[in-house]
């Protein structure tokens, strides 16, 4: 798929969780500077529907809006409604990944097990979230599974990419090394976007090779 072969040309997916609206709207707007163009909304919260349909009003055609921790039809449900671009879940979900098929919507399931990931290959999913993210475990995939797609989610930062990607990562989840609340809440705007320049520069985004 088109949004698929986007997202790991970038490598980057910033996760939206505990942000309300206008916190998230702020962010976005800094994403969009600085060409980071994949964002989810993590489902999780309360407000998420109010905060997807929020950025779809302001970004829809500029940034893929995706739904994360998707994992029953009803959600699934109401995140297509509000017009996700793609959806992903914690673990691997079964009902999803029909639903999603039938729909021709992206899904990115959560993996953690060498059992998750044979099962998801056996649905046709092969970009699959790395959930929590192990950079141990990450590296001992790459032999069983080479053609797998690993997106490793929780606590990447800057710190820490470089060898995720070194170990075979083709893209990452980042939540709140950039999706962070208190830099948002004091509109520390440069210092957020300092960070996503250097995780850019980092692990070359869209802009060129990996390491």
């Amino acid at each position: 798929m088109i949004l698929i072969d986007k997202l790991l040309e970038g490598k980057i997916l910033i996760v939206i969780r505990g942000l309300n609206v206008k916190e998230s709207t702020d962010l976005c707007h800094i994403l969009l500077e600085n060409d980071v163009r994949f964002v989810e909304v993590s489902f999780s919260d309360e407000d998420a529907s109010e905060v997807l349909k929020a950025l779809k009003s302001s970004f829809d055609g500029k940034l893929f809006l995706g739904a994360g921790t998707v994992f029953e039809e009803r959600i699934y449900q109401k995140a297509l409604a509000l017009g996700a671009n793609y959806v992903l879940s914690p673990g691997l979900s079964q009902k999803v990944a029909e639903l999603s098929k039938k729909d021709q919507i992206p899904y990115i399931p959560g993996v953690f097990t060498s059992t998750d990931v044979q099962n998801a290959l056996e649905l046709g999913l092969d970009l699959l979230k790395l959930y929590p993210a192990d950079l141990d475990l990450l590296r001992s995939y790459r032999g069983p599974f080479p053609k797998v797609k690993f997106m490793p989610f929780g606590g990447v930062t800057d710190a820490n990419v470089v060898q995720y990607f070194s170990y075979g990562a083709s893209a990452v989840g980042i939540g709140s090394y950039i999706a962070n609340k208190e830099l948002l809440q004091e509109k520390r705007f440069t210092e957020l976007a300092d960070r996503i320049k250097k995780i850019k520069q980092l692990i070359g985004g869209s802009n060129g090779p990996v390491c």
